[in-house]
Order: structure tokens, then sequence, then C-alpha cells
């Protein structure tokens, strides 16, 4: 018997099974399992209902697991008190790493819906020592693990689109309940590195509460804001697991730094540097001091990257990169409900150009169009040559109002810009067409969305020109 609230678990027949074959064999972890397969896996296990607010796993908690697939409903993983993420997608899994650790559990994770689950105990993923067979699961086991490889992958090229490409667009963040401490480390990094912007948190839910969008390029944090180390080690593994997720380099100057298995233990957590409170003025200076080489260094190397992902007459990134971020951003937002836009721009006019004043002028155009583009454009946002006379923009964590506003800020600056032999144009200056579309309103993979902005520039070149078009 199941240890839920609500109904009892059972075994799932084959009507289910068929069902449910169907269903989470469509989620992103189970596609390219074949459907037999996957239904004798979803046979070994036992679908349950749940009712609201359940705890399936308890943060801390080191015994014998379950891992579950979710198949209606959704569940919040809650980290320290603090929501990190929802799942309510079928197939989406949860308790995978449990069943084959034997370290407490980083967070709990609670049913925000009443749910329904098809449940594995972690007995399931017992191997005989003696057979020389795995046990089924580790089928499905490497299958999530493939998955989720792929979706860490799809994360980093959205970071790295999120890091500097130039000097003076660097950010710090220091997290400490001490102001005078704060203070201190705030004049430190002035004082070694000046082009740094700081922000300043007093408390880890201060920092937990900034959007997840903000990166930093370091972070100074204390752990001492937890009143027992060992007891809270696992509240510590999560927030340092946040810091990472935020920043390049993580760096702890605290008093629990005094002790070497506390200093052990914040390094295998991620812990770039560890600083024990109270500390001379030069051992912080040193610390920020070798952040602040690293920065750079990483940022050259950023640059020799981009080399390669450069369309080499305008700078802005290439086909290539271009279709790397798109396939990350479709894997990475559906879980996360967040949407992107792209902005398809077209030169007016451009064959025009090119026939009266020649293609070396008309290269021209393109560069001078293309230095225009990262002006209007935030941090992490990315700008490509998409062929010819030709630019795509895309926008992450973008709707479609705030990408008709880019998309007309666009537009006015290459109007407004002095082109050479502009005034020969038809219409006596030159322009540029727009299409907008938003995912995933107007659409939910890479292909369409290119066709709804396709479609919407071509309305554009019908509705006269120099016009910002978007679907519906």
């Amino acid at each position: 018997m199941e240890q839920y609230i609500g109904e009892a678990g059972r075994a799932a027949d084959l009507a289910d099974l068929d069902e449910l074959g169907e269903l989470i064999g469509a989620g992103r972890y189970f596609q390219r399992i074949p459907r037999p397969l996957l239904r004798n896996i979803l046979r070994q296990g036992t679908l349950i209902d749940v009712e609201q607010d359940h705890c399936l796993i308890r943060e801390g908690d080191a015994s014998p697991s379950r891992m579950y697939i979710l198949v209606e409903g959704s569940v919040a993983i809650v980290v320290n008190g603090h929501f990190i993420l929802r799942l309510a997608e079928p197939g989406d899994v949860v308790g995978e790493m449990a069943v084959i650790q034997s370290t407490p559990r980083s967070a709990d994770v609670i049913t925000e819906t009443p749910c329904r689950l098809i449940s594995f105990p972690s007995d399931l993923f017992e191997i005989d020592a003696d057979s020389p067979r795995a046990s089924i699961l580790y089928v499905l086991f490497a299958h999530i693990m493939a998955a989720k490889l792929r979706m860490t992958t799809a994360q980093s090229l959205i970071r790295k689109s999120q890091r500097v490409t130039s000097p003076g667009d660097s950010y710090v963040g220091i997290i400490d309940a001490c102001g005078a401490d704060r203070a201190t480390a705030g004049a430190t990094v002035r004082s070694i590195w000046p082009e740094a912007m700081i922000t300043e948190f007093a408390s880890p839910a201060e920092f937990y509460q900034c959007p997840n969008t903000f990166r930093f390029d370091l972070i100074i944090a204390d752990v001492d804001f937890f009143d027992d180390f060992l007891n809270d080690a696992t509240s510590v593994a999560n927030f340092l697991a946040a810091m990472k997720l935020r920043g390049a380099h993580v760096m702890i100057v605290s008093q629990s730094c005094q002790q070497a298995s506390r200093r052990e233990f914040l390094i295998r957590q991620g812990a770039e540097d560890v600083v024990a409170k109270p500390c001379l003025p030069f051992d912080l200076e040193h610390a920020v001091s070798k952040a602040r080489i690293s920065y750079y260094k990483n940022l050259e190397l950023d640059r020799a990257e981009s080399a390669a992902e450069t369309d080499q007459l305008t700078g802005l990134a290439n086909r290539r990169r271009l279709e790397e971020f798109l396939e990350a951003l479709v894997l990475v937002y559906p879980d996360q409900h967040r949407p992107f836009s792209l902005i398809l721009l077209d030169v007016d006019h451009f064959k025009y150009y090119n026939d009266k004043h020649g293609h070396q002028n008309g290269d021209k155009i393109l560069q001078a169009l293309a230095g225009l583009l990262p002006r209007a454009l935030r941090r992490g946002d990315l700008a490509a040559r998409f062929g010819g006379e030709e630019f795509l923009v895309v926008l992450p964590d973008c709707d479609k109002p705030f990408a008709l506003q880019v998309a007309e800020k666009l537009r006015l600056a290459i109007e407004a810009a002095d082109l050479p032999h502009q005034h020969t144009q038809p219409g006596g200056n030159l322009t540029a067409t727009f299409g907008v579309a938003t995912f995933p309103h107007d659409a939910r993979d890479t292909e369409a969305l290119f066709r709804q902005a396709d479609e919407c520039l071509y309305r554009g070149k019908h509705l006269g020109r120099n016009v910002v078009v978007a679907p519906g």
C-alpha cells in the first residue's frame, strides 16, 4: 500500500499502459525510447493519485527514496523554503538521483495540485551482484540522464550569450548580513575592479528574489546565515548551487572558512575561493584580483570561441551560432514557461542600392546596420546575419509587446542613420522592414517561428516597407 493521502496506489493495467505510454513517450525524456520498451518499464511502476500539498520528497531525508514520473498535475521544487522550479508537463521526472545516492535529499518536492504519478521504489534499481544483467529501469535512467545532459548543454549555451563580450560590462554581487563587511567587500572591489557594477544583498532570501535572468561575474558571499553548518549542509549546498547558476566565480568569505573540513566542503560545492573571517585586507584584495584576472582571461577565450561563430562581414553571429542558440531556447524555455521573440529584418530595396552603387558600398551598408543593432539590445540578446541583407535578432525572456518596442526602436534607428547614398533610394531614404514572432504564442518550434516572422516581414513589404509587423 502506498503511503499517500488520497486513493491507494494501484498497478497500471494494460489499457492504462497504452495510454500512459503515448502520454509519457511524448515527454522530453522519453521520446527516444521505443513504445513497447517504455510500456514494459512503466509496468514495473505503480500508478498513484496524490492530493494537493503533499510532500513527495523531503529535503534532508536520507531514507530510501522513490522516483516519480508526472502524469497529471504540477509539483513544486522548494529549497530551504524558497520556490525554485515548477514541473507541470506529463513525463517530468523527480527523484531520479535519490534512488541511486545515499546522500540526503537536496529539496522538497510538493504537489501543487492533485497529481497522478507513476512511482518507482528504489529497490527496483538494485542490481544482483551475481547477475550479468542490470535492471531494465537503468534504460529509463540512462534516457533521463541523456536528456538532462542535453538540457544542461542548452542552458550553458544560453548562459554563454549572457556573458560579457567587452570590458566594462561586469557585475559583482555581495551577500552578507553584516553591513560593515558588505562595505569592506564593496570598497575592495571598487579599488581592484573599478569598472565592475556592484549589487549588495543582506541575506540569501534577498539574493533568491533577484530575477534568475540577472547574471554576476563574481559573487562574494558569507555562509554564516545558517545557524548550524553541519545540520544545514544541504541548505549551504543549495545556496552555493544558486550562486553558481548566477555567477562565473564564487568567493566565500566567512568565519566557517576557519575550519579545514568546512573549506573543503565549500570547495566541493563549487566555491572557487574561500577566505576566513576576520581577514587581512591583503587576503581579500588578492582573491578579488585573482577573480578579475580570471574574468578577463575568460573574456579573451570567449572572443576566440566567437570567431568561429561570427559572420566575417558584419561581426554578428553566423547561422551556426544562431541555430544552436534557438535550439537551446526551444529546449529550455517550455519547462520554465518563458517566452522569447524573433525579429527578422530586411533592408528595403537593397538590390537597387547594390545595382546603383556597387557591392562594396552595399557591404558597407550591411556593416553599418550591423553596428546599429547591438545598441538597442540587452545583454543576452543575439543579433545574427541571417543571409544576404537579412538580419535576425533573438530576444530571450521577451514577450510580444516588448519585442515590438525593440523592433520599432531598431526601425527608427535605421531610418535616422546617416548612411552613404541613402538619398538615392526609393522614398529618399534607406530603411528596413521588420517581422516579429514570439514563442510559444505564435509557434512552438523554430521552423514555424521563422515562418511566422518571415510571413510578417513580407506582409510589411506589401504594406509599403519601413514598418514593423507581427502575427494577428
